[in-house]
């Protein structure tokens, strides 16, 4: 399995989402009326998620280039630590994907080339569909994507969807993944969970992440299903959370993945 695809979360968003397509949703009784009270209770929900968690998830993937099914190991730990790793149905590992927040190491079973680079989110961009710093990679598979700096936020109910939804306007001035783009994301009225959350440019959507199957894992709210359309090669992608562990204590180790010998080593360059 290649974890480039798997890893195209980059990238970089309910049960009202799982509903039938028509479905309409009242607003609230008493809904909220300011976009910033919106955003604090996302922000509060984000703040709320695990920090680290080792989950164990089926994966599949369609696009132009043809489909993909598989499992997929994640270990998660924040600030930035991630390991991805695909297998076998016999549970060989057969592609890595390791970042402990500064160094970042790719490579796939049978491949002559191991890519290795700073983990800046110009390297993450190559194996997601926008620039994210790993920490943020980390927080979308949590199910608590980064919200981009804006310089202004529009508010409405959606109908379609349940929820609140913020277009957040990235900052003109900023260089990285908010530069000339818009945030949407979807803000559930009950508890702030984010239920979706897309990116998009010029109007066109980038990527597209909708957050559904929520259940509590201890005291943590968490999803247990991803569904991610990207533009790039049109790829839909789902990520079902089978296991989901918020307990086992991840060492620095989990996070460091050696190139195995006879591989050419290609560095990656920040950009």
């Amino acid at each position: 399995m290649n974890l480039r695809h798997l890893t195209a979360l980059a990238l970089t968003m309910g049960a009202a989402l799982s509903a039938c397509p028509g479905t309409h949703f009242d607003p609230p009784a008493e809904p909220y009326t300011s976009a910033d009270a919106v955003l604090e209770l996302a922000r509060d929900y984000i703040a709320s998620g695990p920090q680290e968690a080792v989950i164990e998830a089926r994966a599949s993937q369609y696009s132009n280039a043809g489909g993909l099914k598989g499992k997929v190991l994640i270990l998660a730990q924040r600030p930035g630590h991630l390991r991805m790793e695909g297998l076998s149905p016999t549970d060989d590992s057969v592609s890595v994907l390791a970042t402990d927040g500064e160094r970042f190491t790719s490579y796939q079973r049978g491949q002559s080339t191991c890519w290795v680079g700073r983990a800046c989110p110009s390297n993450v961009g190559r194996f997601a569909s926008v620039p994210l710093s790993s920490d943020e990679l980390v927080g979308v598979l949590l199910g608590r994507p980064p919200l981009i700096p804006y310089d202004s936020v529009a508010m409405k109910w959606d109908s379609a969807v349940g929820a609140y939804r913020l277009d957040l306007e990235g900052g003109a001035s900023d260089l990285g993944m908010a530069h000339g783009r818009t945030q949407r994301i979807w803000v559930a009225h009950s508890d702030g969970r984010i239920v979706r959350t897309a990116l998009l440019e010029e109007g066109k959507t980038k990527v597209d992440v909708t957050y559904s199957e929520f259940k509590r894992v201890g005291e943590r709210l968490v999803p247990a299903r991803l569904d991610v359309k990207l533009a790039r090669e049109e790829t839909d992608l789902r990520l079902e959370y089978r296991d989901i562990d918020l307990k086992t204590a991840l060492e620095p180790t989990a996070f460091v993945f050696e190139c195995p010998a006879g591989t050419s080593l290609e560095e990656m360059s920040c950009q």
